[in-house]
């Protein structure tokens, strides 16, 4: 099972053309999912807590004939290997830097993140402001002004009861192939890479409030299920509210996976937001 994900991961990606190379930095040997046009419109997409970067699969179709798409895996889940089963967001930030830095070089990227992928995205862009052209993400956490005991306990999984718990959280109607098998996110969320993000590598000071989000000037969308079962919309209500650039995309009928439930809907919204925003090829 450990090596499972990786695998069927790369399967998906390589059905997509993609090919999958190994990056050394930072002590951190991960694994990259190279995808799109040479040369296009650069992007780099963050996965999420307990994920790959086959998080992104629904949305990949609709930018591989123009961007130039980078996925790294943040964990051991998808095939990295490091120090730690996992990257803790102030590890990530300067990892995806160096990263973004050397597969395009000079230039500016977009970054896209999905849930946890997104705090990082977002604290990159704080943390080098020239780096990120524009930020497309999906329900991304770290937020300060919430109730963080409810999100921990939103993605604890401790018994196959909490398993079917987080798939009602992530989809508003799961799918039936993920019903049938509570076992496999059991063993996901219970696995080295989240727990050790949930025992202490996820610090408060990493979180971030309206302060630092006026601080980020790049043209930013939040794509948000209506129905979230760990990060509300209220929650990217008021981080649309404190980003000086930012549309909120409200997706009905969804929760914490709005691309996977309403695909044609959340690729409307890339479009649109693309459309709002053009970057130089």
């Amino acid at each position: 099972m450990s090596q499972l994900p990786a695998r069927l991961t790369r399967t998906l990606f390589a059905a997509l053309g993609s090919r999958t190379e190994r990056v050394a930095l930072g002590g951190f040997d991960l694994a990259v999912h190279r995808l799109g046009r040479p040369g296009g419109e650069p992007w780099v997409l963050l996965h999420g807590l307990g994920a790959t970067g086959a998080t992104f699969l629904p949305l990949l179709p609709a930018l591989r004939r123009e961007a130039d798409l980078v996925v790294p895996e943040l964990s051991e889940t998808g095939g990295s290997h490091g120090p730690a089963p996992s990257l803790a967001v102030a590890d990530a930030v300067p990892l995806v830097a160096g990263l973004a830095h050397r597969l395009f070089p000079g230039r500016a990227v977009t970054l896209g993140g999905a849930s946890l992928g997104g705090w990082v995205a977002l604290r990159l862009a704080l943390a080098e402001p020239g780096l990120a052209a524009r930020l497309f993400l999906v329900a991304p956490g770290g937020y300060r002004d919430q109730d963080w005991e409810r999100v921990a306990g939103a993605v604890t999984v401790a018994s196959r009861a909490d398993a079917h718990r987080v798939l009602g959280a992530l989809f508003a109607r799961p799918p039936w192939a993920l019903r049938l098998l509570p076992g496999a996110i059991e063993r996901l969320y219970r696995a080295a890479p989240v727990r050790h993000l949930l025992s202490g590598a996820l610090r408060p000071e990493d979180a971030f409030g309206d302060a630092e989000l006026a601080r980020i000037a790049a043209p930013a969308a939040l794509l948000w299920g209506e129905r979230d079962g760990i990060f509300p919309l209220s929650t990217g209500e008021a981080m649309a509210r404190a980003l000086p650039c930012a549309t909120l995309y409200p997706v009905p009928g969804a929760a914490h996976l709005p691309h996977w439930e309403r695909r044609r809907a959340c690729v409307a919204a890339l479009a649109d937001f693309r459309r709002r925003h053009p970057v130089p090829a």
